[in-house]
């Protein structure tokens, strides 16, 4: 449940919500349909510009809809961007939603985020309740996997800022590539999920590796904006921050490989 202040833009998606499941398509349904609001996350009203919509339906009822929603009898997605709506709308089968959160792909990821962050508008089944406990539910090894794709991204990204100093605009990819792997690895490794990047630094602020590197994150983002001075800073302390990242890490995976030397790690033939 949400409580504390809400905005404008929560309270428009929950009106946007309810005339939604007023709409002839849900009316011979209206027991078997949950509707989420996923954006704007809870905690997060500040932050939202989009309204996005997660309407969830078991297949035995998804094969009485229209044709136009046919595909989620066949346990697809269903994505609506229509003119005459206030925002996204995202229709998929409680099956799918259920495999989908037991992922580690980046959708994965933010699928459990966001499940953590939503508010039902409908829910007489109340399948956000069983969506969250599937979203604490990490699947064994899960987290490991998702922190040491994002360690070995951080260390190839971070080897080629030096650019930033001579090119501060050319390295604005890999200026953003270190940052999301930051922000990423430090909001999973405490959460084991990450937010969509629009949430992405917000969220990695809080988080103990946030803390250690919030100046040298304002920096790198200056850095790119053609702030020479935060580009040296950058530069000067790069592996500084990598052991700040490093530390944190190895208190988990201290006897992993890919830990103690990501960039060998990463050239490894797959087995």
């Amino acid at each position: 449940m949400v409580t504390g202040p809400t905005s404008a833009l929560r309270e428009q998606a929950r009106e946007w919500g309810r005339a939604l499941l007023d709409a002839p398509q849900w009316a011979d349904v209206p027991d078997r349909v949950t509707l989420l609001i996923a954006s704007p996350a809870a905690g997060y009203d500040d932050d939202a510009r989009v309204m996005t919509l997660w309407l969830i339906i078991d297949i035995p009822a998804a094969r009485s809809l229209p044709n136009e929603y046919a595909a989620l009898a066949r346990d697809e997605v269903v994505i609506e961007r229509r003119s005459n709506t206030p925002g996204v709308l995202i229709a998929m089968s409680d099956a799918s939603l259920h495999r989908l959160l037991q992922g580690t792909t980046r959708a994965s990821v933010e699928a459990r985020w966001r499940v953590r962050h939503a508010e039902a508008v409908a829910d007489r089944l109340h399948r956000l309740d069983e969506f969250n406990v599937r979203a604490n539910m990490l699947p064994e090894d899960a987290l490991e996997r998702i922190v040491r794709a994002l360690w070995l991204d951080l260390n190839a990204a971070a080897a080629s800022l030096d650019a930033i100093e001579a090119h501060a605009r050319a390295a604005l990819p890999v200026a953003g590539e270190v940052a999301a792997a930051i922000a990423r690895l430090a909001v999973a490794r405490e959460e084991g999920a990450y937010p969509p990047a629009e949430l992405l630094m917000r969220a990695a602020r809080e988080t103990r590796i946030g803390k250690r590197l919030g100046v040298w994150l304002d920096d790198l983002g200056a850095a790119v904006a053609g702030d020479a001075a935060a580009g040296r800073r950058v530069v000067a302390s790069r592996e500084q921050a990598l052991a700040e990242v490093r530390d944190v890490v190895g208190e988990r995976w201290r006897s992993r490989p890919w830990w103690r030397d990501p960039e060998a790690y990463a050239l490894r033939a797959p087995r």
